[in-house]
């Protein structure tokens, strides 16, 4: 992929300038503003787009509208890692990374402004926010689920379904343990059982260095921690969580085979006995509407959803969601279900850049 044209700026009708910039250049000046505007996440911050750039070879652009210099709104966006992809995407690997705005007429001027640009001719693509009736289309088919921590210990656990609650206790009394740590050792052993858990869900997994990557940026500054459940010498469950301000995020979740419920309860409450009264928001990720098992799994937890949209422009692709296949897609994740452990492991370092 070639490289991107360094510094573009374009007057907007009502003399604003929208501009166009690489990270590289630009990236100070998002970073303070990210750091002032409301609804900034893990997904805005310097952290994430370092993880980003260093495992897919991604080139961001800021992309702000401003006044005088003075941005009152912006975002980030990328091209897929993947060759001759054109689409431009707020942001690849990244669950929700919309605009961020000093408030909603300058997000609706910008959204306005953008779509209006020559560069939106090739696609554009917001995760986690919709956009104007017109031109944009916004579709409706994740929802992001939170519990919110700020309550006292008691009540988060009242919340809990009483399947949980149950599955804990006979966990517990099976001699299932929790721990938890921030080593690249951890890390590991996570990675372990993700392999096995990708080759389930029919889905290539992240290539080792990946996690390495993760390790070196997010564990310098004590927010990245590793929750593993397991049963006697044997790893049932994983967790990793990463922690922006005062949100704590379930990154990524995997587990054995033959894990019995009750292991993946009891660490995620686990986890969420050890961060309560510490972060306001505990983020479970998105979740397609349409998978009832995961989003079952989270409501039980206590968590509560809100729609998650995904703005494109001039439309949406046929294939928005991976939670749920048709087509050739489907074909290929069952046949990726079939292959060796050490198979889907040595492809997958080689085809996950291109499905970010």
């Amino acid at each position: 992929m070639g490289e991107t044209p360094r510094l573009q700026t374009r007057t907007t009708p009502d003399g604003g300038e929208l501009r166009f910039a690489p990270f590289a250049e630009n990236g100070e000046q998002w970073i303070k503003f990210a750091e002032r505007a409301p609804g900034a996440t893990l997904y805005h911050r310097r952290s994430w787009v370092e993880l980003l750039r260093a495992a897919h070879g991604i080139k961001i652009q800021v992309v702000t509208l401003e006044y005088g210099s003075e941005p009152v709104a912006g975002c980030l966006f990328a091209h897929p890692a993947r060759p001759f992809a054109r689409r431009w995407i707020s942001l690849p690997d990244s669950e929700h990374c919309g605009p961020l705005a000093k408030d909603e007429e300058s997000r609706d001027a910008f959204l306005s402004a953008l779509a209006s640009h020559p560069r939106a001719r090739a696609g554009l693509e917001i995760h986690g926010a919709a956009g104007p009736p017109a031109p944009w289309e916004t579709v409706d088919t994740f929802a992001r689920w939170t519990v919110e921590m700020e309550r006292p210990l008691d009540k988060l656990h009242q919340a809990l379904d009483r399947d949980v609650r149950r599955n804990m206790r006979h966990a517990a009394e099976a001699g299932i343990t929790v721990e938890w740590g921030h080593s690249l050792e951890y890390l590991r052993r996570f990675y372990r059982l993700h392999l096995d858990t990708r080759r389930r869900l029919g889905v290539p997994p992240r290539p080792f260095r990946y996690f390495k990557l993760l390790h070196q940026i997010f564990s310098r500054t004590g927010d990245l921690s590793v929750w593993i459940a397991r049963l006697r010498d044997s790893d049932l469950a994983g967790l990793v969580m990463l922690q922006d301000d005062d949100t704590l995020y379930a990154k990524m979740n995997a587990r054995s085979l033959d894990c019995p419920n009750g292991a993946n309860h009891l660490m995620f409450v686990s986890a969420m006995d050890e961060f309560a009264g510490r972060v306001r928001h505990w983020d479970l990720g998105r979740v397609d509407v349409r998978n009832r098992g995961l989003r079952d799994f989270k409501k039980r937890l206590g968590a509560t959803s809100t729609p998650l949209p995904y703005a494109y422009f001039p439309r949406a692709p046929r294939n928005i969601s991976s939670e749920v296949l048709s087509g050739p897609a489907q074909i290929l994740s069952q046949a990726w279900r079939r292959l060796p452990l050490w198979t889907t492991r040595v492809l997958g370092t080689v085809v996950y850049g291109f499905l970010v």
